[in-house]
């Protein structure tokens, strides 16, 4: 089993004509993007989208993302974020197997023997992360359903606080419950937006991963109580090698000018 995914984060697509200040052209970068994760080779079996794949939820913003990944003819998989509407969601996905009723938008999807489990941790209207006991329900049926493959858990909040304050100050309401589930069930890795730039941490002993922005990236500033920063840091995505239970991730950036080449010393015995 080799099984290729690319990773898709915070795309934040805006309508068609805005005047709002962006910093960067969120619609092209995205759409950049896009297009190399058609190029690549091997081909991507699926796409993970997770989160803040608009910038406000607006219809017309879902309408422009629907013609930036309509070059994608592999299943791509969404995951809401708090910039994103439920609503909107099931509207530019309509194939994707949302669950019944008027909760939160998590998922079960198998990808070539590879399980991957979308979790809803938005809180309507709001910027942090919610794992409440319903979710936590949900989640342990998910994760006690028999599978033999590995299996990935896909959220757009990190579990983890990153050091940038003014980012992890939303919070992430019910943390030490999530902590709890992962520290008691087979997961292995965990996938995350959110965070704009790329970073890896462990949550009870598993991998966890934020991936790399299509947007304007959050500015990497530890100092504590440090300024509300960003920056125009190169877009990209992030692909996952899954051969077996052997796990790898790649960050491809794009759109940066430079293409590969062979160095002068790779003659060299």
């Amino acid at each position: 089993m080799l099984v290729h995914l690319a990773q898709l984060s915070d795309m934040h697509v805006v309508a068609e004509g805005t005047d709002e200040v962006l910093y960067v052209d969120n619609n092209g970068r995205a759409a950049a993007a896009v297009a190399a994760i058609v190029d690549e080779s091997p081909a991507m079996d699926a796409v993970l989208a997770t989160g803040d794949l608009t910038q406000w939820g607006s219809d017309a913003e879902y309408d422009q993302l629907a013609e930036v990944i309509a070059p994608l003819d592999v299943p791509i998989l969404p995951i809401p974020g708090n910039h994103d509407t439920r609503a909107g969601l099931r509207r530019c996905f309509p194939e994707h197997p949302w669950p019944s009723g008027d909760g939160h938008l998590s998922w079960v999807v198998e990808v070539e023997g590879v399980r991957i489990i979308g979790l809803d941790t938005t809180i309507p209207g709001e910027p942090g992360a919610l794992f409440d006991p319903g979710r936590e329900e949900w989640l342990r049926t998910a994760l006690s359903n028999p599978h033999a493959g590995p299996t990935l858990l896909a959220m757009h909040h990190p579990p983890f606080a990153t050091g940038i304050d003014w980012m992890d100050a939303a919070g992430f309401v019910g943390l030490d419950r999530f902590v709890s589930v992962v520290a008691d069930v087979h997961v292995d890795r965990i996938i995350c937006g959110h965070m704009h730039r790329p970073m890896s941490s462990m949550v009870a002993g598993v991998p966890a991963e934020v991936g790399i922005s299509t947007a304007v990236h959050v500015a990497l500033d530890l100092a504590p109580d440090g300024p509300l920063q960003v920056i125009r840091d190169p877009a990209g995505y992030r692909i996952w090698r899954i051969d077996g239970n052997a796990i790898v991730a790649h960050t491809r950036y794009v759109d940066t000018g430079e293409t590969p080449f062979t160095p002068a010393w790779s003659e060299i015995s």
